[in-house]
C-alpha cells in the first residue's frame, strides 16, 4: 500500500487525530496544503474539522486526486456531533455529498470522530457563527433540542474536548483491508 493521511484543521483536533494515525501506521501525515498531488497514492485518509457544513480542505484536496489509477479514498469529519447518535451523522453525510462528486461519494469511507471546542482559542468569526447558532438554539423548547444541539448550548462559551483515539480503530480496520 502507498497510503497518505492529509488534515484540514483550524484548532487542532484534526491534526491530532492525524498525528495518532500516523504513529499507529506508518503513513505520512500532512496539511492538505503541503500536497501539490495524489498521483502517486492508492490509498488516501482525509481528516477534516467541519464549520458551517464544510470539511476544512476538502475541497482544494479534490482536484489532486489521483487520475490515473485507482485509489481508496477514507474521509474522516471531526465535529462535536455523537456518532454514536445516528441522527446527528445525517447532515454531516448530506454535507459531504455536497463536497463531493456523487461518483466520488459513492466509493468513498466515512467516519466521523468527535473534536473538541474551546470559546477562548476561537477566531471572532467562529465565536459569532456559535452565538448566532446557540440564538436559534435557545428558541427551541428543550423538548424540540437534539441531544447534540443541547450539548452545544451547555458548552457555550467553555472548553469541551470529545476527542477519543480510540475511535480511529475503524480507520484502522479500513487500512488493513
Amino acid at each position: 500500500m502507498n497510503g497518505i493521511i492529509l488534515y484540514g484543521s483550524q484548532y487542532g483536533a484534526a491534526l491530532q487525530y492525524a498525528q495518532a494515525l500516523e504513529v499507529r501506521t506508518g503513513l505520512p501525515a500532512l496539511s492538505y496544503d503541503q500536497v501539490k498531488g495524489l498521483g502517486d497514492y492508492d490509498t488516501i485518509v482525509y481528516i477534516g474539522s467541519l464549520y458551517a457544513g464544510k470539511t476544512t480542505g476538502l475541497a482544494k484536496t479534490l482536484p489532486k486526486l489521483p487520475t490515473d489509477h485507482p485509489f481508496r479514498l477514507l474521509v474522516a469529519t471531526v465535529g462535536l456531533a455523537d456518532p454514536d447518535n445516528e441522527d446527528s451523522l445525517i447532515p454531516i453525510r448530506k454535507a459531504l455529498m455536497k463536497e463531493l462528486s456523487p461518483g466520488v461519494f459513492a466509493r468513498t469511507t466515512h467516519v466521523h470522530l468527535r473534536g473538541a471546542i474551546d470559546y477562548q482559542v476561537l477566531s471572532l468569526k467562529h465565536r459569532m457563527m456559535m452565538k448566532g447558532l446557540c440564538t436559534v438554539l435557545r428558541r427551541q423548547s428543550q423538548a424540540e433540542r437534539s441531544p447534540e444541539n443541547q450539548m452545544i448550548l451547555d458548552s457555550y462559551g467553555k472548553a469541551v474536548d470529545f476527542i477519543d483515539f480510540d475511535a480511529l480503530k475503524p480507520i484502522l480496520d479500513w487500512l488493513e483491508q
